[in-house]
């Protein structure tokens, strides 16, 4: 499941609202540094990553709290020209040094959002990372994730919203599912009237053009290594 979501080389787009993203992340950072080489970068646009949470699910599956703590790598942001550095600069340097299994950037649209930006800043900004993190995607063959509220988004900034999706390799959507989350994946072409300009939101998203996959939580007490030979 985890690894057609985490596809290497590719540029990953998540969609759902902050409040589901975060925890979802959480999962997926766990799940990448016990399953793979190398670390996980985490480019924090909000303090979203909770450490905590990270040794709570250690100590949950049967792993010491601090397992593999080390190899989960943060770099916070609170301003558009931090995030605009950290992604288009910082990033590559890590990468050029150090293996990786998988990169997070969330939230990535909020930063590049505020009204700190003039428009044409917020096009540049956008059109110049997505494609700086697509390469890099290729060039170090790790899964790059975009954790994006893309209904918000498309609201206020519908023009960076489809440049966001254009630049992905694939597109998902999350949500609740009982004790998990399912995963859904875009995989029909949208078609876009250029004029005039209509506030797209995930309401144009639906089935059956998604493909859902459920992801669940692990219980407690039980490993990785135990679910993955289920």
């Amino acid at each position: 499941m985890w690894s057609r979501l985490l596809a290497k080389g590719q540029l990953i787009l998540l969609s759902g609202p902050r409040e589901m993203t975060r925890p979802f992340l959480q999962e997926m950072a766990h799940y990448a540094v016990h399953n793979s080489e190398g670390n996980v970068l985490w480019c924090d646009g909000d303090h979203g990553f909770n450490p905590y949470e990270f040794a709570e699910r250690n100590i949950e599956r049967g792993y010491d709290a601090e397992w593999a703590a080390d190899r989960v790598l943060i770099k916070r942001c609170m301003t558009p020209f931090q995030w605009d550095t950290v992604l288009t600069k910082h990033l590559e340097q890590k990468l050029l040094v150090a293996p990786a299994g998988l990169v997070i950037a969330a939230p990535y649209e909020a930063l590049f959002s505020t009204d700190e930006l003039k428009d044409w800043e917020r096009e540049d900004y956008v059109r110049f990372s997505l494609n700086h993190l697509k390469g890099l995607a290729c060039r170090f063959h790790v899964p790059i994730v975009l954790g994006v509220d893309m209904a918000s988004w498309c609201r206020t900034h519908p023009l960076l919203a489809w440049g966001a999706y254009e630049a992905a390799a694939s597109r998902w959507t999350i949500q609740r599912h009982g004790d998990g989350w399912s995963a859904s994946e875009l995989v029909a072409d949208l078609v876009v009237s250029s004029a005039p300009v209509r506030q797209a939101s995930l309401g144009d998203y639906q089935p059956p053009v998604w493909k859902r996959m459920e992801i669940p939580v692990i219980p407690r007490r039980q490993t990785l290594r135990a679910v993955e030979r289920s």
